[in-house]
């Protein structure tokens, strides 16, 4: 079955045909920056001209409620005195619940409570502020209990010795949520792209299908593949970056639920596009927990694409994989 984030609308064909006719079409506007740890890119067709800047502060605003790095968001808080009920902002309800999501869809391979293990790794301090370290509350357990936390109106209570970390799925969904207000202000095609993970709706600059680069982590001047897709998500994920010391072992910032150090698997680097950016930043873990070809028996089952880079240097992908023509 067909992916249907990747199937043409008729009435936005019909749309398009309007206004891209004679080679014309809405205005494009963009914006770069520093947030999240990582650089994002905003990139806004039709609206106003102003918009990818105020997008930039929706992005500033999910920082401040998710980052680990400061001890006044929410997520620190709540990680830091567990077994109270704590009132959180809607966009904080919607970013658990997806990590409660992603974690049975991958069967435990998307683990977001992790932390205390990642920072064993040697992932304790801002990689952009290195005054910015993490805290790990004395009763953390290296892997916590999904299961266990409680959702209230309004509230979250995590169980004692659970910590939760935004990481890539706070990327995503920040992502997906972005798209939504510029939308809502007026955009009639949008692309977030928060360090990789990234997410696109409407129309391109070229008025039909969005273009994709992914690039070759080994060969930065290549590309492993060029793909086209409309209202997506699309995340990668490497072992190549935030790369740490602990000891004398060199370490990475993907952990395994099962071994709770550094994965080692078949797969240096993985992408995978679905309905939205923050479930295609879940399912790449599965790549590095599980394998490669555990991803794929799960993009063939829950209906996305993925394309691996193996540790051999072969690159490989779905059926489906959504290459762009030439």
């Amino acid at each position: 079955m067909a992916n249907p984030s990747l199937l043409v609308d008729p009435v936005a064909s019909a749309l398009h045909s309007v206004l891209f006719s004679e080679g014309s079409g809405p205005r494009s506007f963009g914006a770069e920056g520093k947030i999240m740890g990582t650089r994002a890119k905003i990139l806004t067709i039709g609206g106003m001209p102003e918009l990818p800047e105020q997008l930039f502060e929706v992005l500033r605003s999910l920082e401040h409620r998710w980052s680990r790095f400061l001890d006044a968001s929410e997520l620190s808080v709540m990680n830091m005195n567990p077994g109270i009920a704590h009132p959180v902002s809607r966009e904080t309800q919607e970013l658990v619940h997806a990590m409660q999501r992603g974690h049975e869809l991958t069967r435990g391979a998307f683990n977001p409570t992790l932390l205390p293990a990642l920072v064993a790794e040697g992932y304790a301090t801002s990689l952009v502020n290195p005054e910015l370290t993490t805290r790990v509350h004395e009763a953390a357990r290296s892997r916590g209990d999904l299961g266990r936390v409680e959702m209230g109106s309004g509230t979250i209570t995590l169980p004692l010795g659970t910590m939760i970390d935004s990481g890539g799925v706070g990327k995503g969904l920040a992502a997906d949520m972005t798209v939504r207000i510029a939308h809502e202000a007026g955009a009639l095609g949008v692309l977030v792209d928060v360090g990789g993970d990234l997410r696109v709706s409407g129309f391109s600059p070229r008025g039909d299908s969005w273009r994709l680069a992914i690039e070759n982590p080994l060969a930065t001047a290549q590309q492993l593949s060029v793909i086209a897709v409309v209202d997506s998500g699309v995340a990668t994920s490497t072992v190549t970056k935030r790369r740490f010391t602990s000891g004398s072992l060199e370490t990475h910032h993907i952990i395994s639920p099962r071994t709770l150090k550094s994965t080692v698997s078949d797969t240096i680097q993985a992408t995978v596009v679905a309905s939205t950016a923050a479930d295609a930043e879940m399912w790449t873990k599965v790549a590095f927990v599980d394998g490669h070809r555990a991803l794929l028996d799960l993009a063939r089952r829950h209906q996305f694409e993925a394309g691996c880079l193996l540790v051999s240097g072969e690159w490989v992908t779905s059926p489906g994989w959504p290459v762009a023509d030439a």
